[in-house]
């Protein structure tokens, strides 16, 4: 599903493309695989898990293409065996970590392609979310929106430590 619309409310017209894709379909991983293959600058992703080895690999290719790619991500989700943060993290992604005893968790499941484009929705980087469970995202592209979401992810950033 592919949305046109037009923000009548801001000041200067804006048209946002936005794309809806759900589980049911099938289509979300390969779209994910697909986005990542077209960054050619910055991905950040702020996801509460990351436990898809197919999803791991694409995110070291684009880092092996120049792209500055950097992590946040669930304290406790980060530990747990199936995760592949650590994995990331001996290939030289930058990933920090929020959540644990000081704070809820971190369920933020959004990335920043380029600062040009926004995916968000409910799907988990993971095997479950693209095997079983019912999942949805949005891919978006609108100047303010993805200039909110950067802002979420370098608040983010600044929080907590860069796991070693």
């Amino acid at each position: 599903i592919l949305l046109l619309l037009s923000w009548p409310f801001l000041e200067s017209p804006a048209t946002a493309e936005i794309e809806a894709l759900f589980s049911a379909e099938g289509e979300i991983k390969e779209s994910l695989l697909k986005e990542m293959e077209s960054v050619s600058e910055t991905l950040g992703l702020a996801l509460h898990e990351i436990t898809s080895i197919d999803l791991a690999q694409a995110l070291i290719k684009v880092k092996q293409r120049g792209v500055r790619v950097r992590i946040v991500a669930d304290a406790r989700q980060a530990k747990m065996k199936t995760s592949q943060i650590n994995f990331l993290i001996r290939q030289g992604i930058p990933v920090k970590v929020l959540g644990g005893k000081e704070k809820g968790a971190m369920s933020h499941r959004f990335a920043i392609l380029d600062g040009k484009k926004v995916i968000t929705g409910s799907y988990d980087w993971s095997e479950t979310s693209a095997r079983r469970d019912y999942e949805s995202i949005l891919i978006i592209q609108e100047s303010d929106v993805v200039t909110s979401y950067q802002k979420e992810f370098d608040r983010l950033w600044r929080e907590k430590r860069v796991i070693k």
